[in-house]
């Protein structure tokens, strides 16, 4: 995601797999999209669009970003012969400007771990100010729990940052939240709901374990920008 390389990686991915990540929305999304007001929603990091579309056949118009070309083409195409309101561009998420106060919604569902921890805090800055007052953020990440923080430990690769980690054969940076600092990064929010999870993942690729964290955090007047 870093490179031309990784890039590449990322576009064979999309092209070669009919659904990278599975076609079921994230589960808060289906849970809080009754406290979500109607209008604009960005997905950063849409991917083959299971937010994105989710979102758009429950009345929102929904803008993307994505680094792949693939994804980007893939979820236009879709959009394009369902009729539904999405539209895909392709952007670095690390050069993207969200525009501020214009989204009642904005999803990030494990995009922040390809970022360097730094970049990361820049974004979900970036997020609360793109938001409309009483707009929501879902923001997902991976934490230290899981178990691919210790394989990086393990394997010695380069901690480019804390918690951030460079992976040469992905071509793409490896981040991770410790307990709680997801939770402390949105606390200018009304928190939603904060989760800390252990679990399987079934949705793509052989089955494999997860340390996560899920944030859904509601803009208030007091929420810095």
């Amino acid at each position: 995601m870093m490179s031309s390389k990784g890039g590449k990686e990322w576009n064979k991915l999309y092209k070669e797999k009919g659904c990278a990540w599975g076609i079921e929305p994230d589960w808060e999304l289906r849970t809080f999209l009754p406290l979500i007001p109607k209008g604009k929603a960005l997905d950063l990091g849409i991917g083959d669009g299971r937010n994105a579309f989710f979102l758009a056949k429950n009345g929102f118009e929904v803008e993307g970003i994505d680094f792949s070309q693939e994804a980007v083409k893939k979820c236009n195409d879709y959009a394009a012969k369902e009729g539904l309101p999405v539209r895909a561009i392709l952007a670095d998420l690390r050069d993207f400007q969200i525009p501020e106060e214009k989204y009642v919604c904005i999803v990030c569902s494990y995009v922040l771990p390809f970022l360097r921890r730094s970049e990361a805090g820049t974004v979900i800055n970036q997020i609360k100010a793109g938001l409309i007052k009483h707009g929501v953020a879902f923001v997902a990440v991976f934490t230290t729990e899981d178990p691919l923080y210790r394989r990086c430990k393990e394997i010695g690769l380069p901690e480019v940052e804390e918690n951030t980690f460079f992976s040469a054969k992905r071509q793409t940076y490896l981040s991770f939240f410790p307990k709680g600092e997801l939770q402390k990064l949105f606390s200018d929010c009304e928190i939603l709901s904060y989760i800390e999870g252990y679990s399987l993942d079934l949705s793509h690729d052989e089955p494999h374990y997860h340390g996560w964290a899920s944030v859904v955090a509601r803009k208030t007047e007091a929420t810095k920008e």
